[in-house]
């Protein structure tokens, strides 16, 4: 067992419109304006999340998810954390995703950079039509006891070129748990994207920090 808190693995390149919510889901956390539910494949150890627009007006959305995992006979939790935020290199450098640049461009699903006010962390946006349900599949979920799962809306304040430092262990604990190759990009890396306000980022599964190029230049902050 690896130690690394990076056990989830989105797989947003299957992110898709549905036309409801399966009967066999159970309901994780469903308010006037959203709401989420789940299947679990348990032999699979994944879950396929539905988020649902209630409204009649699109929306941009993430998913904030935890639970608790059985692992070696011991219970293993998963810290509420923005889904797409464990491996976000990773599925920019094999093309799963990318970085948004303008919400024109946005379908579906999209990498962006998050601001709850305190901290920057980059996860998977979702763009949700008004009375839409979208399915997220997701691995990882081996032994699952208890999940949960919230849906936050996120308001595009801006756009701007970012360097970003991070935890080059993503990659190695992703090669080790998938046995899959893969060429990162380098750390730190320049990229543009929108930014988003969200009101809760939660727990930093993977570490980053994410500075807009013009502060660099102009020496602003530490």
């Amino acid at each position: 067992m690896l130690d690394s808190e990076r056990r989830l693995r989105a797989i947003l390149h299957a992110v898709k419109l549905v036309d409801s919510v399966p009967k066999s889901a159970k309901k994780s956390r469903v308010y006037d304006d959203f709401a989420s539910y789940y299947v679990y494949y348990d032999n699979e150890g994944m879950v396929d999340w539905f988020i649902e627009n209630k409204t009649n007006d699109d929306k941009y959305v993430t998913l904030y998810r935890g639970g608790i995992l059985k692992d070696m006979g011991m219970n293993v939790n998963i810290a509420f954390h923005i889904l797409g935020s464990e491996f976000a290199e990773i599925y920019f450098a094999k093309g799963e995703s990318s970085f948004v640049n303008s919400l024109y461009d946005l379908r579906f699903q999209a990498l962006a950079v998050l601001d709850d006010g305190s901290n920057l962390q980059i996860g998977a946006v979702f763009y949700l039509p008004a009375r839409s349900i979208i399915q997220i599949p997701e691995l990882g979920y081996k032994g699952l006891k208890e999940i949960d799962g919230e849906v936050l809306e996120v308001k595009c304040v801006g756009m701007d070129l970012y360097s970003v430092f991070y935890d080059y262990s993503e990659v190695v604990d992703y090669r080790a748990r998938y046995g899959h190759d893969v060429f990162p990009p380098h750390d730190p890396y320049t990229v543009t994207s929108l930014k988003f306000s969200i009101k809760e980022i939660g727990h930093m599964v993977t570490r980053r920090y994410i500075v807009p190029i013009k502060e660099l230049i102009h020496g602003r902050g530490n």
